[in-house]
């Protein structure tokens, strides 16, 4: 590939000035009808959960939670935290600094995920994003699935494991792991060390809790299993699974029984749709990916964040609905901070601008990319 660096990055770099500029109320409006259709979800959920479990009703709870869960994280809170909102929403509800953050309260009634959100923001929003395709990038699917590929077992037993991570990736792996970002980045303002031999860059799942108690196994315990409980996973364990569904006591204790059921089901469920949209297209063959970092918003960052990324089908509310909006994972890689509805207007203007200068823009299905 001969790319004129100068050129390039001059037309990527008009193009996200332009759609920054111009985003104002109207996006804001499209978030709030985001919302509208995430909140509906959650309401027809919430009050179906109680129905028999393998019902037609049941089935229709597990969807509609497990799209309100995917929706409030994939397109609510994933562009509100990298400031998409924090100029065009005057009121300050959608900002980047306050979303979901500070309180178990607003926690709770923003945006509740395994994830703690400050822990979140750190990971996504700084380390993968400008360290995309790098061994530096803690969501690097190939070197964090390395050990599936060289595991010396049968083809079955690797799909399995494939398997069961797409059911439990948010609580087994991604939640851990934002929070030792935190905690490593807790470290180095407190002048404590973190050295090569720590393994920062290494995937901390809740397997290292035990892992620490096998003879030989080298593993860094960046937080007790105690505090990743207290103040990480254990909220949204009891509140969201336990508490969420007692008033369904008012009908039964079946009923309650029931509603905990669903919603362990819906977790299940919206883990499988989010690995699906999330790790496909960060990973295939025919994406890049890079042993040293570059300078951000340069021609070589553009380049990387296009050739890294793979997006799905594109166009239409409900479309990016399904698909959390990752369907313009190309845009949101070169721009983090524009709105949703900006990434609409991006996609075919963009895609224009690669095509201009050879540089490979990779789009294909979901089911596509999940196959590669």
């Amino acid at each position: 590939l001969t790319l004129d660096h100068d050129a390039f990055r001059s037309d990527v770099g008009a193009l996200g000035k332009k759609l920054e500029k111009n985003q104002g109320e109207d996006d804001v409006k499209h978030l709030k009808k985001i919302c509208l259709w995430s909140n509906a979800c959650a309401v027809m959920g919430l009050a179906t959960m109680w129905f028999p479990i393998g019902s037609v009703m049941n089935v229709f709870s597990v969807l509609m939670l497990s799209l309100w869960t995917m929706s409030r994280w994939t397109t609510i809170a994933h562009h509100t935290g990298h400031g998409g909102y924090n100029k065009a929403d005057e009121t300050g509800f959608f900002n980047s600094r306050g979303f979901a953050q500070g309180t178990l309260f607003k926690r709770t009634t923003q945006w509740f995920d395994w994830m703690l959100p400050e822990a979140w923001n750190i990971e996504h929003n700084n380390l993968h994003h400008y360290r995309l395709g790098e061994q530096d990038d803690p969501d690097l699917v190939e070197r964090n699935l390395d050990f599936v590929r060289s595991l010396k077992a049968p083809m079955a037993l690797k799909y399995g494991i494939v398997a069961f991570l797409a059911c439990t990736w948010k609580w087994f792996y991604y939640s851990p792991n934002t929070y030792k970002e935190l905690k490593i980045m807790e470290r180095k303002k407190s002048g404590l060390p973190v050295t090569k031999e720590m393994g920062p860059s290494d995937a901390f799942t809740l397997k290292a809790f035990a892992d620490r108690y096998i003879p030989g196994m080298d593993v860094t315990v960046w937080y007790s299993f105690r505090e990743f409980m207290t103040k990480v996973a254990g909220p949204y364990l009891a509140i969201h699974f336990f508490l969420m569904p007692l008033p369904c006591l008012l009908i039964s204790t079946v009923a309650y029984t029931n509603a905990v059921a669903t919603l362990f089901l819906a977790d299940v469920l919206t883990n499988i749709h989010s690995f699906i949209i999330i790790a496909t297209n960060h990973a295939g063959s025919d994406l890049y990916k890079f042993d040293e970092g570059c300078k951000p918003n340069s021609a070589t960052f553009y380049m990387r964040q296009v050739v890294s990324s793979a997006n799905f089908r594109t166009g239409g509310d409900m479309n990016d609905f399904w698909h959390g909006w990752l369907n313009y994972q190309i845009e949101h890689h070169v721009w983090p901070n524009l709105s949703a509805l900006s990434y609409q207007k991006a996609q075919p203007e963009l895609k224009a601008i690669c095509d201009k200068h050879g540089v490979p823009y990779v789009q294909e299905s979901v089911w596509v990319r999940l196959k590669k």
